[in-house]
């Protein structure tokens, strides 16, 4: 199956408006899909994936936790929207603008492409500059900044790296 392929550096370009990319997923409010898409992205590859997890041990909700592969995962169910994890990361890499109240989670529209292999996700028709697209990837390609988030999502942007884990 084709993956969900988003270049971040498109979609966030100045000229990228990310309101006007529209997302079929029923539960997100006022059908801001964009935003979804963006907080996983940036806890695949802006995080820097710490040891010990600031921003898991601020969380006055037990929000996020910190995964075997040292990933944050949030709850979004617990999240209030205090905001103390994005002061809480050493980095700056939570972004206070992501972490909005009751956020909901992108579905990757799997469903209906799994019933219609022909099926274009909205966020891609509605995408501009081709910031999200589907396309059919193979493997990552570190050298030119493609990082797969799970099996359906694919990340093209500069990814935090240990030195343990660099090519």
């Amino acid at each position: 199956m084709k993956k969900l392929f988003i270049d971040v550096e498109k979609l966030m370009a100045p000229e990228t408006n990310l309101d006007e990319i529209e997302c079929s997923y029923f539960f997100h409010r006022e059908n801001q899909g964009a935003y979804s898409l963006l907080e996983m992205v940036e806890f695949a590859v802006y995080c820097r994936k710490c040891k010990v997890a600031f921003c898991v041990e601020a969380c006055p909700k037990d929000a996020l936790e910190l995964t075997d592969q040292n990933m944050v995962k949030r709850y979004n169910m617990r999240c209030i929207g205090c905001k103390t994890c994005t002061l809480a990361c050493p980095f700056g890499t939570i972004f206070p603008g992501i972490m909005n109240y009751i956020s909901d989670k992108c579905d990757v529209c799997l469903g209906k492409r799994e019933r219609d292999p022909d099926y274009v996700p909205r966020c891609v028709r509605t995408s501009p500059a081709d910031a999200i697209e589907l396309k059919e990837i193979e493997k990552e390609d570190p050298e030119n900044n493609i990082f797969f988030y799970g099996d359906y999502i694919a990340i093209k942007s500069h990814h935090w790296l240990h030195k343990e884990e660099r090519i």
